[in-house]
């Protein structure tokens, strides 16, 4: 591959970390040995482009080279494994950075709402959005979907947003519905508690990695509050301070393990129990698990959330 035909933003190698180029090396050395390369790397949004733009440094064509997730990852016949440092490390998130600017630049040419060639910051297309959100994905061909979706994106540019029977966008596409409804079931069954110390906390396992893009809206909600959500599925936890926002961090099991030992405060057991009498008394008769109306209650409220739903706990039934 020439470099003239690499995308704009990711055509120069200066400034990579020591992890990075050993990444690097290892994978022109393969493609100059003639084997195709499988790069592993995170779930994640940095992971994923910092692995196309360590691909595109190394001019690897498209056909030669394949992401997968690091943790599971079984290179093919032949195939040279290399495997992407941690994605949050400094020279990661830059080059993950030159790449999403890099396709969001190639994606703004020809697009009516584009200014002076980049797209607007309150620009209601969502072009970008589309990538962040496949990415928070947990299928094990996200990395790959991803990769061969922005190759082909660096390609044909805004003409991508009108090529839905293409395979490669409609399999981004299919990614993107899934989590943009796994984060809506984020914003609607998350069920906060109330602690000792005045703070508030829920812990949620989505199947898709939703707290860091749902910690706006809860931060909006519950600004004045002390709060925290945790992910234990994803390790992820999001911790809110009023009048200094949200950060997202990741936790281990132990830290995890500790958020959910905290004592309650004296009147949560009180609105627990009032809540789901509220709601029982909202209940529609004639939903029971042998009647007909279940499966319009499960369809709505899938039944692998309702562990943690206050109003289906039968601990909080008036005693």
């Amino acid at each position: 591959m020439a470099e003239a035909e690499l995308p704009h933003g990711i055509t120069v190698r200066a400034g990579l970390g020591a992890q990075l180029s050993q990444a690097l090396d290892a994978i022109e050395k393969a493609l100059a040995a003639g084997l195709p390369v499988a790069i592993a790397c995170e779930r994640s949004l940095e992971g994923v482009l910092s692995a196309v733009g360590l691909g595109y440094l190394a001019h690897a064509p498209e056909g030669r080279v394949r992401l997968c997730p690091i943790d599971q990852c079984q290179p093919r016949l032949t195939e040279a494994l290399v495997q992407m440092p941690d994605a949050l490390q400094d020279d990661s998130t830059a080059l993950a950075q030159r790449v999403y600017r890099g396709f969001r630049r190639k994606l703004a040419q020809g697009c009516g709402r584009s200014v002076n060639g980049d797209c607007r910051r309150c620009c209601p297309g969502h072009c970008m959005r589309k990538v962040v959100l496949a990415c928070a994905n947990d299928d094990p061909q996200m990395p790959e979907a991803l990769h061969r979706y922005l190759r082909l994106g660096f390609s044909v540019g805004h003409d991508i947003e009108s090529m839905h029977q293409d395979p490669r966008v409609a399999q981004v596409e299919q990614l993107e519905r899934y989590v943009s409804n796994e984060c809506e079931h984020t914003r609607q069954f998350v069920r906060f508690s109330h602690y000792a110390d005045g703070s508030y906390g829920a812990v949620f396992r989505p199947q898709a990695n939703t707290l860091p893009l749902c910690a706006s809206y809860f931060s909006r909600r519950m600004g004045t509050e002390r709060f925290y959500l945790a992910d234990p599925v994803h390790g992820v936890s999001v911790l809110h301070e009023p009048g200094r926002g949200h950060v997202v961090m990741r936790l281990d099991p132990t830290l995890m393990a500790q958020l959910q030992q905290r004592e309650l405060a004296a009147d949560e057991h009180l609105m627990r129990t009032m809540w789901k009498r509220f709601y029982d008394g909202l209940e529609l008769q004639g939903r029971g698990r042998l009647q007909r109306g279940y499966d319009l209650r499960t369809s709505w409220m899938p039944q692998r959330f309702w562990v943690g739903l206050t109003e289906l706990d039968p601990r909080n039934d008036v005693q």
